[in-house]
C-alpha cells in the first residue's frame, strides 16, 4: 500500500495554466522526484516522501554547499554564473537537511540546479526555512509526510541562460492521517514580515493558479 501511494504521488505532471511552464522533463534523483522547466529553467514541481529514517541517524551529513549541473541535463544545468552576484538564492525545493542521513552520493543530487529556484534571501532564509523545519518537526513528532513544492511565474530573468525567477513559490504537505495543509508564497523582498503559517491556503488555489494537479 505504501509503495502505491509513493506511486501515485509521483505520477506525471499536467502544467497549463497560468505561468506555469509545460515544457518539463520529469527526473528521477533518488530521493525526490523532479519535474524540470528547460525554458524557465527552474522546477514547477519536486515531491519526496519524508519519513523519520530520512531524519533520525547517528551521522549526519554536513552541510556541503556544493552546487552543481545535473548530469542528466549537464548542458543546460550549469547555472552557477546566473546566480552569481544576482541578489537571488539557489533556493532548495527538495531541502537540504531532508536529506542529511543519506549516502555522500545520492545526497549530491539534492544540490543540482535542476533542484533549485531563484528566491530572494527574505523568502529562502527565513519563510520558506521555517516552513521546512515545521516539516521535519512534524516529522520528528511521528508523522509521516508526501511533500510536493515547485514555483510558477517569471518576475524577471537573470545570467546569460536567463534563468526565470518565479513570482510565487508553493508548497503542499499531506500528512499521514490525510490532512493536507498548502501554501503558496510570493517571491518578494517582504515575504517574511508575517509568518509562514501566514500563506496557508487551500489546495484548489494552488491548482488553479499552476496548472498543476498538486497531490
Amino acid at each position: 500500500m505504501k509503495n502505491l501511494l509513493l506511486a501515485l504521488f509521483i505520477l506525471p505532471l499536467f502544467c497549463f495554466a497560468q505561468g506555469a511552464p509545460t515544457d518539463t522533463i520529469n527526473l528521477n534523483e533518488g530521493n525526490f522526484h523532479t519535474s524540470w522547466s528547460h525554458k524557465a529553467k527552474y522546477p514547477v514541481k519536486v515531491c519526496w516522501h519524508l519519513t523519520p529514517d530520512m531524519l533520525n541517524c547517528p551521522h549526519p551529513l554536513k552541510r556541503c554547499n556544493c552546487f552543481q549541473a545535473d548530469p542528466l541535463l549537464a548542458g543546460e544545468t550549469k547555472l552557477t554564473g546566473d546566480y552569481s552576484k544576482s541578489g537571488y538564492d539557489q533556493g532548495h525545493n527538495f531541502d537540504a537537511a531532508d536529506d542529511d542521513c543519506a549516502p555522500q552520493q545520492l545526497n549530491l543530487h539534492c544540490w543540482y540546479f535542476t533542484n533549485m529556484t531563484p528566491q530572494l534571501p527574505s523568502l529562502n532564509r527565513i519563510t520558506w526555512k521555517d516552513l521546512e523545519d515545521q516539516c521535519r518537526a512534524w516529522v520528528k513528532a511521528g508523522d509521516e509526510l508526501f511533500i510536493e513544492c515547485g514555483s510558477y511565474g517569471q518576475l524577471k530573468t537573470i545570467g546569460p541562460d536567463k534563468v526565470w525567477v518565479p513570482a510565487f513559490c508553493w508548497k503542499v504537505v499531506k500528512h499521514k492521517n490525510g490532512v493536507i495543509d498548502s501554501y503558496l508564497m510570493p517571491n518578494t523582498p517582504d515575504v517574511n514580515k508575517h509568518p509562514f503559517a501566514y500563506y496557508h491556503t487551500d489546495i484548489t488555489v494552488i491548482r488553479q493558479k499552476t496548472g498543476i494537479d498538486a497531490i
